[in-house]
């Protein structure tokens, strides 16, 4: 190979290394999310409320309207033992009804402002959530569960993650339906918080 031939080979590979890796196809903003993007303050929020939330709230109204009518007749006969049976199911009826709670009124906002991400969850008190500053983030990743059914099918939800500095890994936002919604969030706070994105083993698919 001759001097201007490796010149131009070499050349060829600057070109390669200098060039601008290709645009990243576009995410569509899910139906669900309200955005505010003003002032140097970035936010996402949308409602828990679900299909499903109507047949739970059903049941949680039958079952401790049930459980009321389980507890007048044994506390007004004096039948303490029924009462004491009836008292763990009174705690399936009052979790249920902090799930109907939780479906109908609470509501996932995330917030960037100066450099710290908060995610919060409310009214209703839920697990979750956390504040971490930029500093502590080195990448931002989606992951996906599936559950089996009874009937033999299965049930998919997305969890947004984050690896942090010191090699730690944390759930930002747990349980959402939609495969689009966790790839939408990563994008935009890694674009605001300028993290370059870099490849998580076992993270979700981008396409």
């Amino acid at each position: 190979m001759d001097l201007r031939t490796r010149a131009a080979a070499t050349d060829d590979r600057l070109e390669d290394l200098t060039r601008p890796p290709p645009p990243r196809p576009a995410i569509p903003l899910p139906e669900t999310f309200q955005v505010n993007d003003s002032g140097g303050r970035f936010s996402v929020s949308w409602r828990w409320r679900s299909l499903g939330v109507a047949f739970l709230a059903f049941f949680a109204v039958f079952w401790n309207g049930f459980m009321v009518l389980w507890f007048s007749i044994a506390l007004a006969s004096g039948q303490w033992m029924m009462a004491a049976f009836g008292s763990l199911h009174a705690g399936v009826g009052l979790f249920l009804a902090y799930g109907v709670l939780s479906q109908l009124l609470n509501t996932t906002a995330i917030t960037l402002e100066q450099g710290v991400l908060r995610v919060k969850h409310g009214p209703i008190p839920a697990p979750g959530g956390g504040e971490w500053t930029r500093a502590d983030l080195a990448q931002l990743y989606g992951e996906e569960s599936v559950r089996s059914t009874k009937n033999g099918g299965r049930v998919f939800s997305y969890d947004l993650c984050a690896m942090l500095r010191d090699g730690r890994r944390v759930k930002l936002v747990k349980g959402l339906k939609d495969k689009g919604q966790v790839l939408w969030l990563e994008r935009a706070l890694e674009t605001r918080m300028d993290i370059v994105d870099v490849e998580v083993e076992g993270e979700l698919a981008k396409r």
